[in-house]
């Protein structure tokens, strides 16, 4: 028989992301993101990309999984989103592609 703790991990489900708006808020503590061209590297299924599209000028998002910058280009389109270029590669490898930024953005990519 399971105890307590073994029973509460099954019955709760456990989200590796913050709650959505969290990392934004916590960026523009730093940083406001109005107007301004944002690098994201690492973007994955663009679960923050779009955040910072709806804020941002403009969001370059760059991820080497081409599957997960598939789900986030679809995303984009399925919301409307059209202040993002998507770019299928490695953050350490990219070559000038937008370039200047005024911001960085690195979360959840290791």
């Amino acid at each position: 028989m399971p105890d307590s703790c073994d029973r509460l991990s099954l019955d709760v489900e456990m989200n590796p992301y913050p709650a959505a708006g969290i990392e934004v808020r916590l960026i523009q503590r730093f940083v406001a993101l109005g107007r301004r061209r944002v690098l994201e590297i690492g973007c994955g299924d663009g679960r923050l990309t779009m955040q910072l599209a709806r804020l941002a000028a403009s969001v370059v998002a760059v991820d080497p999984d081409r599957e997960a910058l598939c789900e986030a280009q679809a995303a984009a389109r399925q919301q409307g989103i059209r202040n993002v270029q998507f770019v299928y590669g490695a953050g350490e490898t990219l070559r000038r592609v937008g370039a200047p930024f005024d911001v960085a953005v690195f979360s959840w990519s290791l």
